[in-house]
């Protein structure tokens, strides 16, 4: 496979097949004995490397056919009419011509009739000799001189719009040709039942990535040609003997060698005794190189480290799960008789905002730089974090972008409370068990159970999961509940109670920046600088250990969610009636069941020191006229 503009050889991995429309042409072929048969084509600019005609041999229209001779137009030279099974009857006029090459059909058929080969296009793209009166000519102005040719000697018939797939190279996006020309190839195709077999032992996230791969390698005709026509690459380390054609590989110690400015450290050729040696001027596809990183991390060829062997995680897009995935298997089967990774960590890639592929010539485009410059890293990130599902494409949302740094900017404002809440506080200073309220147990309990859904999740690569988890939580629990409840407690006499807000405080801040370095390591890290390194021994919050959940009284969890739920429907209730959150009540009366009474009764002094009422009153019996939604048995009333 051949990329004319490139100048190169390719392997089927960088063909990347389009849906394009494009024009069917009819013509004829007169037969040596009389008569004449319509053909179908593309590609009409390949008559000169025409070298049969073929019709599949269930076709009634055309068995009569086969074994006679066809001439072919413009050019006069007489070809055979050949049957196979492969010959599509349905399509164009059920005749088709075997060319050397249109596609890698015309490869098998050329190869299964030994059919003689005629090279029409050259490196360039442009008709050769062979070519006749097209010589020189690129295919397209070729495709149009025919035409005209076809036309003029009567051969044409008609021509019509078709949707078909052609292949194009993966990096400059021209169509693709098949050239015969000497290649240096690995015989992958052999080794395709063991790649198979080491991939499926392969995690592979998200499952249904390792479809893409089996899809793959079941798919492939032809083996991996890893010679490459360009000036930067690898070097291939042999050379040829002028004289017999003979080769000489370098030996392993002879390595590194550019046999294109170093001669064989041998004297003479080992077959003929010529001393006349020319180096191959060819490189190795890059991904030659790339096949082989895992191990090479590893510390082979020298000394493998089998801890580091295979690697833990290959993490890569699902573009390159045919290239790089494939071809460390590929490797990795070959030489340890193993995949060199364990998991396949498989990404989905950020598309415009009109759901397409960005591309400048799309008008769609977005610039990581324009956006880290508006926004910052973190902000990004954390977009990129929240938006889709491991593995799955999303569309770019300037607005996710904003509502990460929205949560960015709570976090910061929370930072900055918390740090002026502990100016009198020592880390080392040992809270009573008994100073803690409930509110403070609800939130390092829901903490507990925060960080273990964030630690199964990113076990589990839910990257979506677990920043979703710890921005609602951050953003929410901690900032509009938390926070709001123990603002007076800090500021206020009780010691214990002080005491008890500010260690909460210091410690469900610092597990939060712990877990959200993972995702927003930039202000995560400055926050842990001004707040917490000067109490800790670790130099970078990403240094510090991970925390571990631990055991917590889900019954005292209950009690803080009954006493924080009945503080925002309180709070919701003044803000819908006009009241502002920082005046002060007269009076509220609760009325809730004895189980939930209780609770409420334990836990005044922080109602009221939230709500800023003088007067709570709670009651087992009557109705208020709000309700608190997450228990509506719990009602009150606000008296202004």
């Amino acid at each position: 496979i051949w990329c004319p503009r490139c100048e190169t050889a390719i392997a089927e991995a960088e063909v990347e097949y389009v849906n394009v429309r494009r024009k069917l042409y009819y013509f004829k072929f007169l037969l040596r004995d009389g008569g004449e048969v319509a053909v179908a084509s593309t590609r009409p600019e390949l008559l000169a490397a025409c070298v049969a005609l073929a019709v599949n041999p269930n076709d009634d229209r055309y068995v009569h056919l086969v074994g006679r001779t066809a001439i072919v137009p413009i050019y006069g030279r007489e070809v055979p009419i050949l049957s196979d099974e492969e010959v599509d009857p349905e399509f164009g006029t059920g005749v088709v011509m075997i060319c050397t090459y249109g596609d890698k059909v015309d490869v098998k058929w050329q190869k299964r009739h030994s059919l003689p080969v005629m090279v029409v296009i050259d490196e360039r793209g442009r008709m050769t000799d062979n070519a006749g009166p097209l010589k020189g000519l690129s295919v397209q102005e070729a495709r149009m001189k025919i035409v005209e040719l076809l036309k003029r000697d009567d051969y044409y018939l008609k021509e019509e719009e078709i949707e078909s797939s052609i292949g194009t190279c993966w990096r400059c996006h021209t169509p693709v040709e098949i050239i015969p020309r000497m290649q240096w190839f690995v015989k992958t195709r052999e080794l395709s039942r063991l790649v198979l077999e080491a991939a499926r032992n392969v995690r592979w996230v998200p499952p249904h990535a390792y479809k893409r791969l089996e899809d793959w390698v079941e798919s492939l005709d032809w083996d991996w040609v890893i010679s490459r026509q360009r000036l930067f690459a690898t070097p291939i380390p042999v050379w040829y003997c002028k004289d017999c054609g003979a080769e000489v590989v370098a030996e392993p110690e002879w390595l590194p060698v550019d046999p294109r400015r170093e001669p064989p450290k041998v004297g003479k050729c080992p077959k003929c005794g010529s001393t006349r040696m020319v180096g191959e001027r060819d490189v190795m596809d890059t991904w030659m190189d790339s096949s082989i990183t895992a191990a090479v991390h590893a510390g082979w060829p020298d000394s493998m480290d089998e801890r580091l062997f295979p690697a833990d995680l290959q993490p890569n897009g699902y573009d390159i799960i045919r290239t790089w995935d494939y071809y460390l298997i590929v490797r990795g089967v070959a030489l340890f008789g193993k995949s060199q990774f364990k998991t396949a960590l498989i990404n989905g890639m950020v598309r415009g905002t009109d759901g397409r592929m960005m591309h400048k010539s799309y008008g769609n485009y977005v610039s990581l730089m324009e956006v880290i410059g508006k926004y910052g890293a973190d902000a990004f990130r954390l977009w990129a974090a929240m938006s889709a599902a491991t593995g799955s494409d999303v569309r770019f949302s300037w607005e996710g972008v904003e509502y990460a740094r929205r949560f960015l900017t709570k976090l910061w404002n929370a930072a900055r409370f918390v740090n002026m809440a502990l100016r009198d506080f020592d880390p080392h200073y040992k809270v009573g068990e008994h100073d803690y309220r409930d509110v403070d147990t609800w939130i390092r309990g829901l903490l507990e159970e925060l960080t273990r859904r964030v630690t199964d999740c990113l076990e589990e690569f839910d990257f979506m999961g677990a920043a979703s988890a710890l921005v609602n939580f951050t953003w929410h629990r901690f900032c509009d509940h938390y926070i709001e409840a123990v603002k007076y407690r800090v500021v206020g006499s009780d010691e214990g109670s002080k005491r008890a807000a500010q260690r909460t405080l210091y410690d469900v801040l610092l597990r939060l920046l712990q877990m959200l370095s993972v995702f927003t390591p930039h202000i995560a890290e400055e926050l842990y600088q001004r707040i917490y390194a000067k109490h800790l021994g670790w130099e970078s919050i990403t240094t510090a250990p991970w925390p571990k959940p631990q055991p917590y009284d889900k019954e005292s969890v209950e009690r803080g969610n009954i006493v924080i739920s009945t503080i925002a429907a309180i709070r919701r209730a003044k803000s819908e009636a006009g009241i502002p959150l920082s005046a002060r009540l007269p009076k509220v009366t609760i009325y809730a069941p004895p189980n939930y009474s209780e609770v409420l009764k334990k836990n005044l002094d922080d109602i009221a020191g939230t709500l800023r009422v003088a007067r709570i009153e709670v009651l087992s019996r009557g109705r208020g006229a709000r309700e608190v939604a997450e228990y509506p048995s719990i009602t009150f009333t606000l008296h202004v």
